[in-house]
């Protein structure tokens, strides 16, 4: 009777494991896939550029490879945690119970680092952004900020960094870099759509857009800062990078216990 009710808990036991480790195996490669959406979907390598560094915290894209690099993990575990189970191999179950802790801790790390970098990132993000464009946009060496900041002026629909009176005192401004008669940015102003209208800008009405008029340019040029919006992007990285190591983190806990449960019913067994 205790041989029989042993191996029904052995049988229980395999099976919440198998189950378990194909939910992680399908949660490693979904982590993976928001690692590279993270950094790699459609805009994220331009935006990138705007998101600061805060001194010795790790940066949004390293949160991001961080996510990758813990999906690969935990497809690794969830094969060994599978092989584990169906040879009902102690050492190997052993294995899988410290390989899943360490991985645990490391996305529960990502988590805390992802909140780190949220909290800090958007603390410095309006004075960092204010001195990066009055200092280097349109600047030699600089293309890939100049680059960020038109998509974002155009795709976000603002002007800026808390608006567009920010532009007279920048090194651009001053140095009459977009030509004479400019008050802002191409893209500060409303441009005729296409996927590339940030990089060759067509204002829809150019002199209303570069009017030194508030009320002529207001119907030409957009008229909000992009503190907010870029603040609003960065705060919906960390949150979705967060999110996912947090939550996976506490998802392997319950196969932490699946584990534990088989490895005592087979040391049951062979007690």
């Amino acid at each position: 009777m205790v041989v029989l009710l042993g191996r029904c808990g052995l049988k229980c036991g395999k099976a919440v494991l198998l189950v378990f480790n194909l939910v992680f195996f399908v949660t490693g490669v979904a982590v993976m896939v928001v690692g590279v959406w993270c950094v790699g979907g459609e805009g994220r390598d331009v935006m990138l550029a705007l998101a600061p560094t805060p001194t010795h915290t790790p940066t949004l894209i390293h949160l991001a490879y961080g996510l990758v690099g813990a999906g690969g993990v935990v497809l690794l575990t969830s094969v060994l945690g599978v092989w584990a189970a169906l040879r009902e191999n102690q050492c190997g179950l052993g294995l899988y119970v410290t390989v899943v802790v360490v991985v645990i801790a490391g996305e529960v790390t990502v988590g805390v680092l992802g909140v780190v970098y949220q909290l800090r990132a958007v603390e410095s993000m309006a004075a960092s952004l204010t001195n990066r464009l009055k200092a280097h946009y349109a600047a030699p060496g600089h293309e890939t900020f100049t680059l960020a900041v038109d998509y974002v002026q155009y795709q976000l629909q603002c002007c800026g960094v808390g608006g567009p009176g920010d532009w007279a005192g920048s090194l651009w401004y001053v140095e009459g870099v977009g030509g004479r008669g400019r008050e802002v940015p191409l893209t500060c102003c409303t441009l005729h759509p296409g996927p590339s209208a940030h990089i060759n800008p067509s204002p829809i009405n150019v002199t209303l857009c570069q009017s030194t008029s508030t009320v002529s340019h207001q119907v030409a040029r957009h008229q909000q800062g992009c503190v907010g919006r870029v603040v609003g992007w960065v705060q919906a990285q960390s949150g979705i990078i967060t999110g996912v190591g947090v939550g996976v983190g506490v998802l392997e806990v319950a196969g932490l216990v699946a584990a534990a449960s088989l490895c005592r019913a087979i040391k049951s067994l062979q007690d």
